[in-house]
């Protein structure tokens, strides 16, 4: 039973899931709300996480481990948005409104570019590439969300975050993590999730705006 932090897509994922690959997850049976709090029962997997028995496993099991997380993210990439996408239903740019007056946009202006100023460097410009499709897409995909059952099957589990993102948000997703894969960490992630490594250059060089340069 998962009672903390459960979202309302969150089973809902799940089911899409189910239906759509051969991934192994558990079973939502029943969802339900508990003191004001969202909450989910699933099967039990009994096991361990990847986490927790990577450093057990011999080569031969952790290639077999790499190898079926590459084939089950490929298959959440076959899942497309259901539907018309909404930029579909709604052609052209998002509006900047509502409005503030022009003297204080060119205040909010001025300070913007002078906070951003000392992170400017002569590098490749960089933009989102909005190139490749939307695929479901787990988006918190570390060692401590896939569980390794008694018989060696391997589940993803926790999809607090899972929706649809371009194809190449997994990746770089899966980078803030998998520290215990060592040197050869950037190649067997890419060799899971695909080789992205450009558009991750491009959330590195936006992530002091994302996380702190919107709080100005």
């Amino acid at each position: 039973m998962k009672c903390e932090d459960v979202n309302d897509s969150e089973p809902l994922a799940i089911s899409l899931v189910r239906e759509s690959t051969t991934i192994p997850v558990p079973a939502v049976r029943r969802y339900l709300t508990v003191n004001g709090n969202n909450a989910i029962i699933m099967d039990y997997i009994p096991g361990q996480t990847l986490e927790d028995c990577w450093g057990q496993l011999g080569f031969w099991r952790r290639l077999r481990v790499v190898w079926t997380i590459r084939r089950y993210i490929r298959q959440l990439q076959r899942v497309l948005v259901p539907g018309t996408p909404r930029s579909k239903q709604f052609p052209g740019r998002i509006g900047n409104g509502p409005q503030l007056s022009p003297s204080a946009e060119d205040h909010v202006h001025t300070a913007t570019l002078g906070a951003s100023a000392q992170f400017l460097t002569d590098v490749e410009y960089f933009t989102f590439d909005s190139s490749l499709p939307l695929v479901l897409t787990h988006l918190d995909l570390n060692p401590r969300n896939l569980m390794i059952d008694h018989d060696s099957c391997v589940w993803f589990i926790d999809r607090e975050h899972a929706s649809f993102y371009p194809q190449w948000f997994e990746y770089v997703a899966m980078l803030n993590g998998w520290e215990m894969l060592g040197r050869w960490r950037g190649w067997i992630l890419g060799f899971m999730a695909g080789f992205y490594r450009r558009q991750n250059s491009f959330i590195a060089k936006i992530s002091w705006a994302i996380e702190t340069g919107h709080f100005l």
